[in-house]
């Protein structure tokens, strides 16, 4: 039975884990050596340029120990209308941990919200760690009449890469439909009494875009700033109607910025002078600031997840 994964967590990887990544799926590959289903002299390395656009279309993930070392990786594409795995590996050392489970659920997560209607990998049809695990994690063996014709040129290729692809299969696992459909978008509105102030340090401080901005609107001044790579923006208003909300110390927004340096740039360029957080969990990762209505920003020097 698989262990509880408790110790790894799931990120999105980044263009510096790809030498890292290339040394996984060798060692992962190395299981099926004496197996007869590989040809050895043959490279069936993931191409280096598709991982490295696929990261970029953050398409990628992979599972870390501590401290952020990734020790599996799941590459997801999208062909023929839905979401597929391109590709899958976990440690040696690491498996049977529940990780390819993990990866297996951040990928089917993540084409659900994109609206896809399922996923489809291509794996061997009785290697312990290839079929019988996907089909105990609901994935079923698709009939060749089912197969489209993208999936018969994948065929094609892995013949001409060495694999014996008659000891492989296609496999499908359906996802419930998102009631949203994909369409979700995210706005968060908060209102202000300093909204210039709050603009200069969101906009020309922190560096997020405005997208719009509208006055007099029922007695409502605005502006919109996007928040980059996310599909979602912050709204800020002002009014006489309301007075503006108070802050409370758990009431955060969390930036996560990518890296330390781009922290240290963020502090450098605004007035402000880091606090302690309520939660210790987030000075462990992160900086807390105040925006000019004493709300809490955290800025945390890394991705998530």
């Amino acid at each position: 039975m698989d262990q509880q994964a408790a110790p790894y967590r799931i990120r999105l990887a980044r263009p510096g884990d790809m030498p890292r990544l290339r040394e996984i799926e060798d060692r992962a590959g190395a299981m099926f050596s004496g197996l007869g289903l590989i040809e050895d002299r043959l490279d069936v390395s993931f191409p280096t340029e598709d991982l490295r656009t696929l990261i970029g279309l953050r398409q990628v993930w992979v599972a870390c120990e501590t401290p952020d070392v990734p020790v599996g990786m799941v590459i997801a594409s999208v062909r023929d209308g839905a979401a597929y795995i391109e590709e899958m590996d976990v440690l040696p050392v690491h498996g049977r941990q529940g990780l390819g489970t993990l990866l297996l659920d951040q990928v089917c997560a993540w084409g659900q919200a994109q609206g896809h209607p399922a996923v489809s990998l291509s794996t061997f049809r009785e290697v312990s760690w290839n079929g019988p695990f996907y089909s105990k994690n609901g994935f079923r063996t698709l009939e060749p009449s089912e197969w489209t014709s993208g999936m018969r040129a994948i065929r094609e290729k892995e013949d001409r890469h060495g694999l014996r692809v008659e000891a492989r299969v296609f496999m499908r696992r359906e996802l419930e439909r998102n009631p949203l459909g994909g369409r979700l978008r995210v706005r968060v509105a908060r209102q202000t009494g300093r909204l210039d102030e709050i603009v200069r340090f969101y906009r020309d401080g922190v560096g997020l875009p405005q997208i719009d901005h509208f006055a007099g609107h029922a007695g409502y001044d605005g502006v919109m700033l996007q928040l980059p790579g996310t599909g979602a923006h912050l709204e800020f208003t002002a009014t006489e109607h309301s007075a503006p909300p108070l802050p409370h110390v758990e009431d955060l927004l969390v930036l996560y910025v990518g890296d330390r340096r781009t922290v240290e740039r963020l502090l450098a360029r605004l007035p402000v002078t880091p606090i302690p957080s309520e939660n210790p969990y987030w000075d462990e990762v992160g900086v807390t600031i105040f925006d000019p209505d004493g709300f809490r920003v955290v800025l945390v020097g890394r991705t998530w997840p």
